[in-house]
């Protein structure tokens, strides 16, 4: 029963909603063809004025992100080196160093 009732009520809308749509539909394009034609100079405007900004706003940003990789670059750089003084140098040097004193100190006979 109700889904017969869903089809009925379904054409009543139709029956509806379909003069209301032709009555927008004549409204609408002579309203869409005005706002066209005026939205074409500020299209040019904007593409005159917009994309050169945009080309030195995305040329502004490759450059900080360049920076940004060299200093990057140079961090890591600095932090591995650091990392093989501490690792690898360091252990070294106190190791002659302890050998170096304990030739010092045993006797010569």
């Amino acid at each position: 029963m109700s889904l017969i009732r869903f089809l009925i009520f379904g054409a009543l809308t139709l029956f509806v909603l379909l003069p209301l749509a032709g009555i927008l539909t004549l409204v609408g394009l002579p309203l869409i063809a005005v706002l066209g034609t005026v939205a074409v100079p500020v299209l040019i405007l904007l593409f005159l004025v917009g994309l050169p900004a945009l080309v030195v706003i995305g040329v502004a940003l490759i450059g900080v992100g360049i920076v940004f990789a060299l200093l990057g670059t140079a961090v890591g750089l600095g932090l591995a080196a650091l990392k093989l003084a501490l690792y690898v140098a360091l252990p070294l040097w106190v190791v002659f160093w302890l050998v170096g004193k304990l030739r010092k100190r045993q006797p010569t006979y």
